[in-house]
């Protein structure tokens, strides 16, 4: 009898339904969810549980055949994807409240909860949900969009709408505007043929626009003479200082536009950056966030570093919507942040002054050192040598960050964006951060610095500076070694300096004196010791400016052989810096033995209602660990290089490497510098015959307060290509008249440097 009765239990619930359809309409077996006879509550519960833990095969397995041949899988599993993403879903709670069966058809009512990233708490309540006994007998859902949300009928639409408050503005360190949300900029059109004074137009918009100028008539030359087309952007207030030599010069005509302006139209793009739509690739993850598909996001520099403080969050609210725009419901929203401003440590004339001192170099002296054959560019960095707080950081080539804006006038700007980005002078690298040079005689700084400290010499001994050095008394394999003077172009600066001491060493930047100390500290001291004090400097290491720019790390190469220590000590062999690395080593040397660390971001926020978010103040990142009297060597030494008032003991000439760029009445020269100014050149081998040159420096002497660096690729020495630049930014910083370029420059025909290996220049 019992085994009768357990036979008929098995077939009641067979007839029931008790067991989950075996399969999917898709083919795919259903997990066996249900396995007793369940009521439309239970079913209804699984259904819900299913989407909170967003098992969309499991909820569609619930459906009643009639409601799985109204919609397949694909679709269903899409519906909910787009509803979820649109309500950033993180969860679904309920609570039932009753269940109304009438024949093979239910209803169950509930309270429900979706749990939104964005939105918080989305509440449903007084939801419904029908079911229907299928065959078999067991409840399925009859199920409809509405089960999403209620209201959510077949052809509504569910939509956030959000809106950001507009963007906030990049100031100066003194407050002055550098980046600017709606704002007027003036576009400039031309055409060839209206050019009443060809070569006059290319040079003025050549300046104004920074723009190289073999760049700028090959742009004009790709169109038809009687074409009118956009050949950049000015602020309204260069326009209307140069308005009547545009008019004159190029018959230029014009168009206002309100946009986000960039004050100078390139002077500081790799720094600051620029906005634009939102890559593909993160659109999702931006739309998560509230942003819709047209707002446009940082995507380089501050812009894209600082993009949730400047843009703000935005307001929020998802409604369903009829075909017809009319509100069904209103779920949800949120009231969003105001966006906030950033001030930056860049004096903004500095910056204008740096990235115009680059670009004016490149055109004057484009049949020159600065053609594109020889020179791809170069960078320049100023740091404020008391705290660390970059004063201007330029690279060259630059572009204007508008092009990247939607609203740009540039035609087929994509095929311009492209032709940037393969460009052969890598003009989207921001030099003074992302690239690594060989150091040259600027390394000498080091050098110096690590054998004054061991005590190698006395300040007041003297070393003989010869045309050559030959060193296998102290285990050089090269049968010798020449002084950068013996390979000058020019005959009458091919002279042996003579004696010097360990400051004038430095000043005239004599090969033989740090060859020999290399090889000393190698052998002497350990093979290890000039690298340490590298690193003490603040070298091998990246500054910490990521992730507002891309930042190089260097290389301190492990030094094997006396060789090798020879080479290294003259900067060359396999030490590679940053241009940030040695502003932050020669700021240290100006100031005591500070090595602090390179900031951009004095603030973000503040200037309204609300507290600032940030502020920064100086941070030291470490001690050079020097003694006073070695930094009065290295300062000694770098202070003759810009003077003629020290001068070799037999030859009487000046043994400053730079003195003619800050000492010398004009024309032959730059002129005489009305400040003080302490620095020191390097010409670096490149593999090319065209080295990289650099010039470094501080000023004033006496309580310094600004270091500068500049670096020239593949041009000359850094004395006369770096070191110029670098006056023309001091003498904006020191409110001197601008000192007028090298004519050479302009009127010389290019000669290249041979630099033997092993060596370095002056």
């Amino acid at each position: 009898m019992q085994r009768f009765f357990l036979i008929l239990s098995l077939l009641l619930l067979a007839a029931c339904g008790a067991l989950t359809p075996a399969g999917s309409p898709d083919g795919g077996a259903a997990a066996p969810l249900l396995q007793v006879a369940q009521s439309p509550a239970d079913v209804a519960r699984a259904f819900l549980d299913h989407w909170n833990a967003r098992n969309r095969q499991g909820m569609y397995d619930l459906l009643s055949a009639a409601s799985r041949g109204l919609i397949t899988y694909a679709v269903f599993d899409a519906t909910y994807a787009d509803a979820e993403a649109t309500l950033s879903v993180e969860g679904v709670t309920y609570n039932f409240k009753n269940t109304l069966e009438q024949g093979s058809t239910a209803v169950v009512a509930y309270d429900a909860a979706i749990q939104s990233s964005l939105f918080g708490e989305i509440i449903d309540a007084d939801h419904t949900m029908r079911l229907v006994r299928d065959s078999g007998g067991v409840w399925r859902i009859a199920w409809t969009q509405m089960d999403i949300l209620s209201g959510y009928a077949p052809g509504t639409r569910l939509v956030v709408e959000s809106r950001l408050t507009p963007r906030g503005g990049i100031y100066d360190r003194r407050g002055q505007l550098m980046v600017e949300q709606d704002s007027d900029v003036i576009e400039i059109y031309v055409a060839a043929q209206d050019m009443s004074n060809f070569d006059g137009c290319i040079d003025l918009l050549a300046t104004l626009l920074r723009i190289n100028r073999a760049d700028l008539i090959a742009q004009i030359n790709g169109y038809n003479p009687d074409t009118v087309f956009p050949i950049g952007d000015m602020d309204p207030e260069i326009y209307d200082a140069w308005q009547n030599d545009l008019t004159a010069l190029c018959s230029a005509r014009t168009n206002t536009r309100a946009t986000r302006r960039y004050v100078g139209h390139g002077i500081a793009t790799h720094l600051i950056g620029y906005v634009g739509n939102i890559p593909a690739e993160q659109l999702e993850s931006y739309q998560a966030k509230g942003y819709t598909s047209d707002d446009l996001v940082g995507l380089l520099g501050v812009e894209a570093a600082y993009e949730t403080e400047l843009a703000g969050s935005p307001e929020r609210i998802v409604r369903i919507l009829e075909p017809g725009g009319l509100i069904v419901r209103e779920l949800a929203g949120t009231s969003g942040e105001a966006s906030r401003n950033i001030a930056l440590t860049l004096d903004l004339n500095l910056q204008w002054t740096a990235a115009q001192a680059l670009s004016d170099a490149y055109n004057y002296a484009g049949g020159n050192w600065a053609a594109r054959e020889h020179s791809p560019g170069g960078g320049l960095v100023a740091i404020d040598v008391n705290t660390g707080a970059i004063l201007a950081f330029a690279s060259y080539p630059s572009f204007d960050p508008g092009i990247f804006n939607p609203d740009t006038p540039v035609f087929f700007v994509g095929d311009y964006i492209s032709a940037l980005r393969n460009d052969a002078r890598n003009i989207f690298a921001a030099r003074p951060s992302q690239e690594q040079y060989s150091p040259g005689s600027t390394f000498k700084i080091v050098t110096l610095a690590a054998a004054a400290e061991e005590r190698l010499m006395q300040p007041d001994e003297l070393f003989e500076c010869s045309m050559e050095w030959r060193g296998q008394d102290f285990g050089d394999t090269f049968e010798r070694r020449l002084d950068w003077r013996a390979t000058e172009v020019l005959e009458e600066a091919r002279f042996a300096t003579g004696q010097v001491t360990m400051s004038e060493a430095l000043a005239s930047s004599c090969n033989p004196f740090f060859y020999q100390m290399g090889a000393r500290l190698f052998g002497e001291v350990g093979p290890a010791t000039l690298m340490e004090y590298a690193r003490r400097m603040g070298f091998g290491r990246a500054s910490g400016l990521s992730p507002i720019v891309p930042e190089a790390a260097g290389q301190l190469p492990l030094l094997r052989t006396a060789d090798a220590a020879i080479s290294a000590a003259v900067g060359q062999y396999d030490t590679q810096v940053t241009l940030i690395q040695m502003a932050q080593m020669v700021a240290a040397i100006a100031n005591g033995g500070d090595l602090f660390q390179p900031y951009v971001v004095q603030r973000v926020g503040g200037g309204d209602s609300r507290p600032p978010l940030y502020e920064a103040a100086p941070q030291i990142a470490g001690q050079l660990g020097l003694s006073e009297a070695t930094l009065n060597i290295v300062h000694d030494g770098m202070c003759m290089v810009t003077t003629q008032q020290a001068t070799g003991r037999s030859t009487g000439k000046p043994l400053g490497t730079a003195w003619f760029v800050f000492d010398e009445v004009a024309p032959n020269g730059t002129g005489i510098a009305p400040y003080t100014v302490c620095g020191k050149t390097g010409t670096a081998q490149t593999g090319r015959t065209e080295p990289n040159g650099w010039f470094v420096a501080f000023a004033p002497r006496e309580n310094p307060e600004i270091a500068v660096v500049a670096m020239i690729e593949h041009g000359r020495e850094g004395s006369e290509t770096a070191a110029p630049i670098v006056r023309r930014v001091l003498d904006a910083y020191f409110n001197a008249p601008q000192a007028p370029y090298p004519v050479w420059w302009f009127e010389n025909e290019y000669v290249a440097l041979n630099i033997p290996e092993g060596s370095t220049g002056g």
